[in-house]
């Protein structure tokens, strides 16, 4: 369930009342915080425009069914529109696992945005074809994409530091909507098998494709 505070504010509580999610799209200079919360544990990905200018500020959000929508529509100085749809997948003892689907547009004719994730301070544990698991602090955190959407991110993390993960990039037209989904995976202080791995694959795999915003 999605309880909304301010604009762009929202958590997410699993089925027994826990906390799982608390997202702060208020764009701008903060870029939008997305934060999986697994027992005791947080993980916080944050969005950024890549270029270092500033993300367009809010203009509507809303709780629809299981997802929450933040729109930041594009203004007069800015590069690109961005809408973040995040979605509760799962909550249980073993890990917290959410959907983030984001969108962007632009009006401008010659155009090559991009956004940018991080998470800071995490330790590379693999990467794999389907994604990569690192650790934050005591936790694991898992990044699943399909092949779809492998081809619109670039990932720019190294073994130690930020995860960072670039999506989009291309040239994008104008009045296009470009698409990118991905699966974030909260496992707490103990680290997945490659059966549970691959077991959440095959799921993302399964799983439709969200509904558009």
């Amino acid at each position: 369930m999605w309880l909304t505070t301010e604009l762009g504010q929202a958590t997410c509580q699993a089925a027994d009342g826990m906390l799982a999610i608390s997202v702060n799209a208020a764009g701008g200079q903060a870029g939008v915080a997305v934060t999986l919360h697994h027992h005791d544990g947080a993980s916080t990905i944050t969005w950024r425009d890549d270029s270092g200018e500033r993300l367009p500020a809010i203009a509507d959000a809303y709780a629809r069914e299981d997802d929450f929508v933040a729109c930041l529509a594009q203004g007069e100085n800015d590069a690109f529109g961005l809408t973040l749809q995040t979605r509760l997948v799962r909550a249980d003892e073993r890990a917290t696992i959410v959907e983030c689907v984001v969108e962007m547009q632009t009006r401008l004719l010659d155009s090559h945005p991009a956004v940018r994730l991080s998470v800071a301070d995490t330790v590379l544990q693999w990467r794999r074809e389907e994604g990569l698991l690192v650790r934050c602090g005591e936790n694991f955190l898992g990044l699943l994409l399909t092949p779809r959407d492998r081809a619109a991110c670039q990932d720019l993390s190294g073994e130690v530091g930020p995860l960072q993960l670039r999506v989009f990039g291309e040239f994008l037209e104008k009045g296009v909507i470009q698409k990118c989904r991905m699966w974030w995976v909260a496992w707490g202080e103990q680290q997945p098998t490659d059966a549970e791995w691959s077991q959440t694959v095959d799921s993302l795999a399964q799983a439709p494709l969200p509904l558009t915003t």
